[in-house]
């Protein structure tokens, strides 16, 4: 897993899941509450980057690539199952992360 620090105390890396590498952007304190910020199509997780730095100091920020956006791993979508290949992501990515509860912020695909 790598890591980096961006500007306004938002961290970067990789997260690895069952499902695929994804790339997330966090703020906020390990043990804040989390909310998940979704972008939308042709978008990445920076669509959430101002949002991140002005979040109240009792939040955890996250903000992931979705598969083939940003630098998350380029997977294909099975477009048999609808939103359900971004939706099932995205829970493995929580699980991954030790979280069961998340308030949601979804913009344009990722409000699907």
């Amino acid at each position: 897993m790598r890591k980096r620090k961006l500007s306004g105390g938002i961290g970067s890396r990789e997260v690895s899941t069952p499902r695929l590498m994804t790339h997330l952007l966090e703020s906020g304190p390990q043990e804040g509450v989390p909310v998940l910020f979704v972008h939308g199509n042709v978008a990445s997780s920076r669509f959430f980057e101002e949002a991140l730095t002005v979040l109240p100091p009792y939040y955890r920020g996250l903000a992931p690539d979705l598969r083939g956006f940003g630098r998350s791993e380029p997977k294909p979508v099975d477009a048999t199952r609808g939103m359900r290949d971004l939706s099932d992501d995205l829970y493995e990515l929580m699980k991954a992360l030790g979280y069961r509860k998340v308030h949601l912020v979804g913009w344009s695909l990722g409000a699907g």
